[in-house]
């Protein structure tokens, strides 16, 4: 057959490219050309039908593509799907070593212990019907747990973002043998977490606080968190949780279709959480809590009391003893309804916090501040004496008869202020707040402009949560009554509705001492990586500062020195410590004044202070003769430990 190439349309050759039409041609086609230079290209028109033909054939393509498509991501995705997963990477999140404590010497005051827990997670569960009951059914042979509780647990959409953990704090061995049982299954994983020990937990269990497990409560607030970790939940535990806690690391696991294990390996290592290194002193602390306790056992026991101590040039806190305290231990691998609800039920509120939280009447503890504020309007002269005769007589406008009388602990005769301070007269101070006859006092207006300047109604700041708040009275939030001139007085003397936190109290006494400085207490010095390295160092912060005039902080402070050096002055006893030592005491009457709180604040050295400290003790009897001695012995512990 030949080829007859004058029927098609001819186009002159424009390269020598041999066109891939061309390489079909034959020999004895090709002789039929004239030349080879008349070697011409060919254009043969596919005609209508051509087009429409690619057109229904592109169409009928696509159509089975997209159709494919539908079927394989629709109708068959679940399955697909499942079957991708379980030859997929799973990850498994693990805690991180947390961070640790150390007091101002370097001296640790928890460490870490390894435990294991072995936690259920729901979006690991196998996708099968069978498989899933097979793990459901070890799990209630092995630990007692009903398929219907998982089935529960696993009820709503969102519970397979959340883990159980089905058996806490397991041994090593246990671990073991949990871990080889449920081999295969990935819903299944034993975790291992870090418990704490502290190292004297009753000694700092308000300081320090304990961990506890994650609830849903932390997870609103913190979603990142781990569900079946442990965190922080009071004191300091709480209050640095994000650099003690660390980074959580991942285990990757590998699983192929048959739902095997072939290989595990570590995605992300946890990164260590941040060591603390605290201004506290331990042994310091230690001395103080014991030597608290043996004051109240004196007493009966079954009381709270408050011990705390700080530089007086820096804010930095010495130690913090809120008494009594708890084993913190106890909660380190989970306490017993049991004994969680003994601790809440006790009479002395074992859990609370009493240094930071406790309201407390000052009591006459508030009358060097009661002083300044006099010296600052210039309401008295420090060397004018004034009669008290141990009482008070008001006239009562309404029964003449029968006029208002306000005691004094004792007559002090005629004194000056600096014997009104050192003795702790209260008619002196009824007189120098409420005035009487022809003596302007302060006045309750006045009273609560000076106390709200020393911040009593704010929190001090320390870096603990629940902080409380002290309640400066004003006459306008008196309910269900008019304000009278008692209030005043008794407002005058730290009593009546004036309530204050020991911690409060204390920064605001130090101010007195330490050259007219309110400064923010702190607890943690520095903190530092997991190789030592310093990340965050903290520094001496005045709160407020040059707010009154050095010649009447040297009055008042003067006074204070009087309390321990003078004969008569409350604090007297103190006087055959081996160093100087100013102070204030303070008896509050509560309870319908059928109690007695004791109250002594002390500083030392006296020329320039490097330890203040408030003892405080409920319901001591005989009121700061109670407080006075464990401040004495502290101080003296202080000064032969440490040094002045």
């Amino acid at each position: 057959m030949k080829l007859n190439f004058r029927k098609y349309k001819k186009l002159k050759r424009k390269n020598d490219f041999l066109e891939p039409e061309e390489i079909l041609f034959n020999k004895e086609s090709l002789s039929h050309l004239e030349a080879e230079d008349d070697l011409q290209r060919l254009e043969i028109e596919v005609g209508r039908w051509g087009i429409k033909s690619l057109a229904y054939f592109f169409i009928v393509f696509l159509v089975g593509i997209l159709g494919l498509v539908f079927y394989l991501g629709i109708i068959r995705g679940e399955y697909f799907k499942a079957s991708a997963e379980k030859n997929s990477l799973k990850s498994i999140a693990i805690p991180a070593e947390r961070g640790l404590f150390y007091d101002r010497y370097q001296k640790p005051l928890v460490s870490n212990k390894p435990v294991f827990d072995l936690v259920f997670f729901p979006n690991y569960l196998p996708t099968d019907k069978n498989g899933r009951e097979e793990l459901f059914q070890k799990i209630e042979n092995a630990l007692n747990i009903s398929p219907q509780f998982l089935e529960e647990a696993v009820k709503e959409p969102e519970a397979f973002l959340h883990s159980v953990v089905l058996k806490p704090n397991l041994t090593s061995q246990e671990a073991i043998v949990q871990e080889s049982y449920f081999a295969g299954f990935l819903a299944v994983q034993v975790i291992r977490q870090n418990a704490r020990e502290y190292k004297s937990p009753f000694v700092f269990s308000h300081l320090i606080g304990y961990l506890g497990r994650v609830s849903k409560e932390d997870l609103k607030i913190e979603p990142s968190l781990l569900d079946f970790e442990r965190i922080g939940k009071v004191g300091l535990e709480a209050f640095y949780e994000k650099e003690l806690r660390g980074e959580p690391g991942e285990i990757n696991i590998l699983r192929n279709a048959a739902m095997e294990i072939v290989g595990q390996s570590y995605g992300k290592k946890p990164k260590s959480g941040q060591n603390l290194h605290l201004t506290v002193d331990k042994e310091f602390q230690e001395y103080l809590y014991w030597r608290l306790q043996s004051q109240i056992n004196s007493l009966g026991g079954e009381r709270g009391g408050v011990a705390l101590a700080i530089d007086s040039q820096t804010g930095e806190v010495l130690a913090l003893v809120s008494y009594p305290g708890f084993n913190s231990n106890a909660f380190s691998l989970g306490i017993s309804e049991e004994e969680l609800a003994a601790l809440l039920n006790s009479k002395t509120k074992t859990l609370f916090n009493r240094v930071i939280a406790g309201l407390y009447n000052p009591g006459s503890a508030i009358k060097p501040i009661m002083a300044v504020a006099g010296l600052e309007e210039k309401l008295i002269d420090p060397a004018k004496k004034i009669e008290t005769h141990g009482f008070l007589s008001i006239p009562n406008p309404y029964d003449p008869e029968h006029p208002s009388i306000f005691l004094d602990w004792k007559d002090h005769g005629t004194i000056d202020l600096k014997a009104a301070i050192s003795r702790s007269s209260n008619v002196y101070f009824y007189i120098l707040g409420g005035g009487y006859n022809n003596i302007e006092g302060l006045g309750i207006n006045r009273i609560g402009q000076y106390l709200e300047k020393f911040g009593f109604d704010k929190t001090a700041g320390i870096d603990l949560f629940s902080e409380g708040i002290g309640f400066v009275p004003h006459p306008e939030e008196k309910k269900n009554d008019i304000w009278r001139l008692g209030d005043t007085y008794n407002v005058s003397i730290g009593q009546g509705d004036l309530v204050v936190t020991p911690l409060r109290l204390l920064v605001n006494l130090n101010s007195l001492v330490n050259g007219g400085r309110i400064l923010k207490p702190f607890l943690v010095k520095k903190v530092t990586d997991a190789e030592g390295k310093t990340l965050k160092e903290n520094q001496s912060t005045s709160l407020l500062e040059n707010f009154l005039k050095p010649d009447n902080l040297k009055v008042v402070k003067e006074a204070m020195i009087e309390t321990v050096k003078s004969s008569l002055g409350t604090g007297h006893v103190l006087s055959d410590l081996p160093f100087s030592v100013g102070g204030k005491s303070g008896t509050a009457q509560v309870a319908m004044n059928t109690k007695v709180n004791a109250i002594f604040f002390a500083f030392a050295p006296t020329d320039n202070p490097k330890i203040s400290i408030l003892v405080l003790i409920e319901n001591a009897r005989e009121g700061s003769l109670n407080a006075i001695p464990v401040a004495k012995d502290a101080l003296l512990w202080y000064y032969q430990k440490r040094g002045l």
